[in-house]
């Protein structure tokens, strides 16, 4: 295996690892939780990496012993989603590389700031960890967009074209009717940021398992 067949397969271990450990991250905590319970359905993703027990400011039952858990779940699946993106710049290539590049960052840049500026601080207006969720929600699933967009034109990929755009579309468009409260909480914003986990679980996945002739030339999966 070539060099460059070495960074694509440290790649697609980047995408997995990083969903797989952020899913992990998300149970483990949600499991140490007591008073209250924590439901998926009803509570903020980011309830679990709240570093203090107590009463929101919008009436909500925070206390999340394992928060630390939680927040280094945010920041490494973000370091990871960046570098994968970066290092297959040379696959998913063509006119919107740069956006490939740009919407990868945002996502990334914005589990950090998820895990470094917690939820429920109580400040006015747009909070840093507010502004962190649409980065990393919005960038992620513009990644995946931009990714289906990139690979129109290849009929051998038409399937994870196809993948690649409805998740993208999907989770994009829940987040969107997020603050319309149609749906619990917790389910509405799970169907926003959980397309992009899957998304790059799966991309990993079939990276890992293709031929390195497939790959070699940087312009197929």
């Amino acid at each position: 295996m070539n060099m460059q067949n070495r960074w694509k397969k440290l790649a697609a271990l980047s995408f997995a690892l990083g969903g797989l450990q952020y899913l992990l991250a998300e149970k483990i905590a949600a499991l140490a939780w007591s008073a209250p319970l924590y439901h998926y359905g009803l509570n903020y993703i980011s309830d679990l990496g709240i570093p203090r027990c107590g009463m929101l400011s919008d009436g909500r039952a925070v206390c999340s012993p394992l928060h630390t858990v939680m927040n280094i779940g945010f920041a490494v699946e973000g370091l990871l989603f960046f570098t994968a993106c970066l290092l297959l710049r040379e696959v998913f290539n063509g006119a919107g590389k740069m956006l490939f590049l740009l919407t990868g960052l945002l996502h990334g840049l914005g589990g950090i700031i998820i895990a470094l500026f917690h939820s429920g601080s109580g400040e006015g207006g747009v909070t840093l960890h507010e502004a962190g969720a649409v980065m990393a929600i919005g960038g992620g699933n513009l990644c995946l967009i931009t990714v289906g967009w990139l690979m129109r034109h290849r009929t051998e990929m038409r399937d994870y074209t196809l993948f690649s755009l409805f998740m993208g579309s999907f989770g994009l468009l829940c987040m969107v009717i997020i603050p319309l409260d149609l749906l619990p909480t917790g389910l509405i914003e799970r169907a926003s940021v959980y397309p992009i986990t899957f998304w790059q679980i799966f991309t990993g996945c079939i990276l890992l398992t293709a031929s390195p002739r497939k790959i070699s030339g940087g312009t197929r999966l």
